[in-house]
């Protein structure tokens, strides 16, 4: 099954001045998440722009995916970066062939999915509509000219998406149109970015594909997502690696050690980046 990746630059360098950074475990979780894709599942591309084209050339990743496609370098300059950090997923969405699976770059897959397609849309899980995420639809101030669609349900379940599979054209395109519609609908300052991305991405989603009647399906159910083997998604997990550099570097010496292990071609890119040089010596120590 063909997956894509995204990274649309502007979010990164407006949040670190201008330049493109990665944290470390971030940009180990990337490359194991494109490896093992293109080990279990299939092909799988980067869509990014020219800047992220030549961020991973630098840092000698263009290889990590099946192929480059810099279609980002055409998002629409007026998308705020800082209110729709993840717009860019949606936009690479809409120029990928379906049947294809938008995955996120921290969420890693293990295994053959096999089954997991026989249906019209896959997402990681459901999400409950809780307030703090998915707050009433009446705390989004919209212009004059959007309306909500009639036909949408606002009690229908959130679906994330760090992991979408999606079928058909026809039904990428109309959740595509819905998501973007939302985000040039929304007006004036002062949104919560993690409840505008949340809605324009998740809860669109859902609504839509309840809409059309689409049979949908789930990598997981949240509660029990520490009972399976398949998928690693690090999100809910930045937040302790960010505050702690032990359990950051306890981390990161474990993906290279399982990216060497899996993918020993590799080992040369890693011991040539001075960012990862502390928890591959590190790696080198443990292994002697």
């Amino acid at each position: 099954m063909d997956a894509f990746h995204s990274f649309w630059s502007r979010p990164n360098m407006v949040k670190n001045r201008g330049q493109i950074k990665f944290p470390d475990y971030e940009l180990l979780t990337m490359m194991l998440s494109a490896l093992k894709w293109k080990e279990t599942n299939g092909p799988i591309t980067m869509v990014t722009d020219w800047r992220g084209a030549e961020f991973f050339e630098k840092n000698g990743l263009l290889d990590l995916w099946s192929r480059i496609d810099t279609g980002l370098d055409d998002m629409d300059p007026d998308i705020d970066p800082f209110l729709f950090w993840a717009a860019g997923k949606l936009f690479a969405l809409q120029h990928m062939d379906c049947p294809c699976v938008m995955l996120d770059t921290d969420l890693i897959i293990w295994k053959d999915l096999g089954d997991l397609f026989q249906c019209d849309v896959a997402g990681a899980h459901y999400e409950q509509l809780t307030p703090e995420v998915y707050p009433d639809v009446q705390t989004f101030k919209m212009k004059e000219s959007y309306r909500f669609p009639q036909e949408w349900n606002f009690g229908v379940k959130a679906i994330n998406t760090a992991f979408l599979f999606i079928r058909e054209a026809a039904f990428r395109d109309y959740y595509v149109k819905c998501a973007k519609e939302f985000v040039y609908g929304i007006g004036g300052q002062g949104f919560d970015p993690i409840t505008a991305m949340c809605f324009a991405e998740q809860r669109v989603l859902g609504m839509c594909a309840e809409a059309k009647g689409m049979q949908v399906k789930c990598l997981v159910q949240i509660e029990h997502a520490n009972q399976q083997d398949f998928v690693t998604h690090l999100w809910g997990q930045k937040q302790k690696l960010k505050t702690s550099h032990r359990k950051q570097k306890e981390f990161c010496v474990r993906c290279i050690g399982r990216i060497i292990q899996d993918f020993p071609e590799y080992e040369r890119v890693i011991a040539n980046n001075k960012k990862l040089s502390e928890y591959y010596e590190e790696h080198r120590r443990k292994e002697k």
